[in-house]
């Protein structure tokens, strides 16, 4: 059994690629994805929906013991063990990694991962296209900091340890998963 994590920054095509991935083979992953649950969340008026809301609206990171409770409720109620686990928005810092490596290699899980490869300057025009009210160049440069400081050691450690497939993302959706639905038909 492999499972996948996907990697890439912000509006690299993580969030279409794992849509289509579910939508080819509903039968392979068991889905997780810590951006749906911090988006559901967010619509909550309680302290944590606040938090979250926060966090969001200004583009930060959401601390690693919330989204580590997370990661922890999907492994001990939620997962399918007869599924691959397919992640997105998870790891995305080193502590947040380590967890992960230790519950893969306690449960005997094989792992790869796809990094989905575009330049910042694709991200920044992805970014534009679809601006927020409150997004600005500065807010968007931000993210992409957080992405290079927080995020890619994370992609980096992932490499050291297991197979790391990095995808040309600045093409067409359908093009991107034929390669990505080539990774998968040679890793079942």
């Amino acid at each position: 059994m492999k499972d996948l994590l996907l990697f890439g920054i912000q509006w690299s095509g993580k969030w279409t690629q794992s849509a289509l991935l579910q939508k080819e083979y509903p039968w392979l992953y068991s889905y997780f994805s810590t951006w749906d649950i911090f988006r559901a969340i967010n619509s909550t008026d309680n302290a944590i929906g606040n938090y979250v809301k926060d966090r969001i609206a200004t583009w930060q990171l959401i601390n690693d013991k919330v989204t580590l409770a997370l990661f922890d409720a999907y492994m001990q109620t939620v997962i399918d063990e007869s599924k691959n686990m397919l992640l997105d928005w998870f790891p995305r810092t080193i502590p947040q990694m380590e967890v992960m490596m230790d519950y893969l290699q306690q449960a005997h899980r094989d792992v790869i991962g796809i990094q989905f490869v575009i330049s910042d300057d694709v991200a920044m025009q992805r970014m534009k296209e679809r601006w927020r009210s409150d997004d600005t160049d500065v807010t968007i440069r931000h993210r992409l900091e957080q992405f290079h400081q927080k995020t890619q050691p994370v992609i980096d450690r992932f490499e050291k340890h297991w197979t790391l497939i990095k995808i040309n993302a600045e093409r067409k959706v359908s093009e991107i998963f034929e390669d990505l639905d080539r990774v998968i038909k040679a890793t079942k």
